[in-house]
């Protein structure tokens, strides 16, 4: 199985992996994202809008970045 992930950046410029968590089940017909996101430390995303993701811990916005 291939670990899917992309680039996000923070305010200060640091850049952090994410990861693209599949949920396992058919989430789309509920209206749910049908993926789930953590950072590679395993902190949880929650994905804001297309590029906008926020860590749940610590409440920072990261933006995605083209690699």
């Amino acid at each position: 199985m291939e670990t899917r992930y992309f680039t996000a950046q923070d305010s200060t410029g640091e850049r952090r992996r994410v990861r693209i968590l599949p949920t396992g089940h058919d989430s789309a017909a509920s209206g749910h994202p049908r993926d789930g996101y953590a950072l590679d430390d395993g902190s949880p995303v929650r994905r804001v809008d297309n590029d906008t993701f926020q860590v749940v811990g610590s409440g920072a916005y990261i933006t995605r970045v083209p690699e």
